[in-house]
């Protein structure tokens, strides 16, 4: 037998029998289909600079772990800095006026600095012809266990508006 011969026997078998020719035409279908996808594979594993898929995803792997990481790293220095934060001196306000009444020009001041939970200090200056007298006075939880003027208890109150 040779090549003709056989090459006509199965051209023969399949135009006499319907269900081989579709049989063959599914099997073209299917090995064509494993060609395409054997092509991506390759693709995928060649992966860049000659890398497999296998080593890239253990590198982004990796690269995650890091990430968590500083990110666990930096939420701590964060609420870190919140807490220190609390015990600064954010609220400033200064409030000029005349103690008086035949005094002008305002040279007369009260400043507050308060931290976040209302802790700090309340300045007063008091500018008469002949001299000047600076009263400070502690405060906690935006009051003073001396007694407040109106002019210091609104520096307080204008501080306490500047933390937010």
């Amino acid at each position: 037998m040779d090549l003709q011969s056989t090459t006509a026997q199965i051209v023969a078998h399949l135009t006499a029998d319907p269900l081989s020719v579709l049989l063959v035409i599914l099997v073209i279908a299917a090995l064509i289909r494993i060609v395409m996808l054997s092509r991506r594979i390759t693709l995928l594993t060649q992966g860049t600079d000659g890398k497999s898929l296998e080593g890239t995803i253990h590198a982004l792997t990796n690269r995650t772990g890091a990430l968590e990481a500083h990110a666990q790293k930096t939420e701590l220095a964060l609420n870190n800095l919140d807490e220190r934060l609390k015990g600064a001196i954010r609220g400033v306000a200064v409030k000029r006026f005349d103690p008086f009444q035949n005094a002008g020009g305002q040279q007369s001041f009260t400043s507050a600095f308060l931290d976040e939970e209302g802790s700090g200090v309340v300045i007063s200056g008091i500018h008469a012809r002949d001299s000047v007298r600076v009263y400070a006075k502690e405060l906690q939880k935006f009051t003073s266990d001396r007694e407040l003027s109106e002019d210091e208890q609104a520096a307080i109150a204008d501080a306490q508006k500047r933390l937010g």
